[in-house]
């Protein structure tokens, strides 16, 4: 495969205005969307082993340790769950720590105002909460978070969905259901807005945390957003047992090596049925996922067999974009062109990420 001919893609750029609005096209989500809202994956890892181990170790002590012992993330986090097995505790409490910290950030940032009441039972039942909350919350979250990404891409979604031009299918490797809950919570805003009668919207998007749900639970016209590596939502407090699937949690690293070794996984099938059959569009993801870059290479294997067949191994430029931040050193722009062509995949540039929702309308022509 040669990058002769293959160029970034601008994505303010008004030339590739519809570059995902004709045919099909999947979302695919990494952690990087929830910053401000949750804990980048560093972060979270290091609050997760201080808790576990009784440690006090700061983000420049333990990122040393990272280094030195070349562990990953979630072999750290696997580290902090032995921890918590082998000292009598048991793996539910060790969720109910990655529920707390998941969600700290929010939870605080809501102290001391009148939304903190209901807050996390809001966020734990978006589609039955009372108006007079999803009003309130709306109001918190814009005032709150207005220049999140998370936030711009709701946007984008819900716009998408009122043009016909919503994504074939979300595929997320975060546990927080931000995503969901505030399109649910803001849909359920423009309706209240809108002429009456107001019962509920259309929510054209849904959750799929398990693959027989997806099988059993099909909606005409509903984008699925998938959670490859399970949910945590936020106990509303009420005693009962959140409503989410701590079960297929992929945080600790023999899980991650579960669904690496195992042939033919939910979540290998799932992203490989996408990648070949739709362009897809990377964001909040660092592209290093060992996992994700497989199942790529496998995809752009069989796709070339495809243009050698058909086209002569003639080049196009790789269908799926990974939207990314320009860098100020042109050596390293060129080396984010080239790095994925291998898989099928290159740069859609932004200046920043306050360019996302920008280059997303552009990118989809709306």
């Amino acid at each position: 495969m040669t990058s002769k001919g293959v160029v970034a893609v601008e994505a303010l750029d008004r030339r590739y205005r519809g570059t995902i609005a004709s045919g099909r096209w999947t979302l695919c989500l990494g952690a990087g969307l929830s910053r401000g809202l949750a804990p980048t994956w560093f972060d979270l890892t290091l609050e997760i082993v201080n808790h576990a181990f009784g440690a006090s170790l700061n983000s420049a002590a333990f990122e040393a340790l990272v280094n030195s012992s070349g562990w990953s993330l979630d072999a750290w986090i696997q580290a902090a769950a032995n921890e918590y097995t082998t000292s009598g505790r048991s793996l539910d409490d060790f969720n109910d720590l990655l529920e707390a910290v998941l969600y700290r950030e929010v939870r605080k940032a809501a102290t001391g105002l009148s939304v903190e009441r209901h807050l996390m039972r809001v966020l734990n039942n978006p589609t039955t909460a009372e108006r007079r909350h999803v009003l309130q919350v709306c109001e918190f979250l814009e005032a709150t978070y207005k220049t999140s990404s998370l936030l711009a891409l709701v946007r984008i979604l819900i716009q998408a969905a009122y043009a016909d031009q919503k994504p074939n299918a979300i595929i997320t490797f975060n546990a927080d259901t931000f995503l969901e809950t505030f399109i649910y919570l803001f849909l359920r805003r423009d309706h209240y807005n809108g002429p009456p009668p107001h019962s509920h919207p259309h929510y054209h998007y849904r959750t799929v945390s398990r693959p027989s749900y997806f099988a059993n639970h099909r909606a005409q016209g509903t984008t699925s957003i998938f959670h490859c590596h399970g949910t945590i939502m936020p106990n509303e407090g009420s005693g009962t047992a959140p409503k989410d699937t701590r079960d297929r949690l992929v945080f600790l690293e023999a899980e991650y090596l579960r669904i690496a070794g195992t042939m033919a996984s939910w979540p290998e099938t799932l992203f490989l049925y996408h990648a070949q059959s739709t362009k897809m569009v990377f964001v909040g993801l660092s592209m290093a996922d060992a996992n994700i870059r497989r199942w790529l290479s496998a995809t752009e294997l069989e796709l070339d067999a495809e243009r050698d067949l058909i086209s002569s191994g003639r080049r196009i430029n790789p269908a799926h974009l990974w939207l990314t931040t320009r860098q100020a050193d042109p050596v390293m722009n060129r080396i984010k062109l080239v790095s994925l062509l291998h898989l099928g995949v290159r740069p859609a540039l932004i200046d920043s990420w306050h360019d996302l929702e920008p280059a997303m309308r552009n990118l989809l022509g709306l």
